[in-house]
């Protein structure tokens, strides 16, 4: 019985990861750098095959911002998370193979690590 019942389970979990077909890649260049602070632009790719309506994007890691407008082209949720923007989620979201980018100014040499979680289609 016990068998049966995680057997269930994991066709479950399988089905369900197949079902999902929403993926998003996240790239960083650095465009700039003075003193203890870089820029950065961050670009987010759906490479999946159905429209993102809306993210959230997670600072993992190494996001320091000394204020909050040195993050752009993206909506604060809470500390160290954010979403798309209204105007994307507005416009039907962001298609399959299309791209966001945004910007911050860190106060550090070195890019945060982001993470992408609670994605909507």
């Amino acid at each position: 019985m016990m068998k049966n019942l995680l057997f269930l389970a994991l066709c479950f979990a399988l089905l369900s990861v197949s079902i999902c077909d929403i993926s998003i890649s996240i790239s960083q260049i650095q465009t700039g750098s003075w003193d203890s602070h870089s820029a950065w632009e961050v670009t987010l790719i759906n490479t999946g095959t159905r429209p993102i309506i809306d993210a959230t994007l997670v600072a993992e890691s190494n996001l320091i911002l000394d204020k909050p407008e040195n993050i752009w082209s993206m909506e604060l949720i809470s500390p160290n998370k954010y979403h798309f923007p209204s105007w994307i989620t507005q416009n039907g979201g962001l298609n399959s193979g299309a791209k966001h980018t945004f910007g911050y100014i860190n106060n550090s040499g070195a890019p945060a690590a982001f993470s992408v979680c609670d994605v909507r289609n």
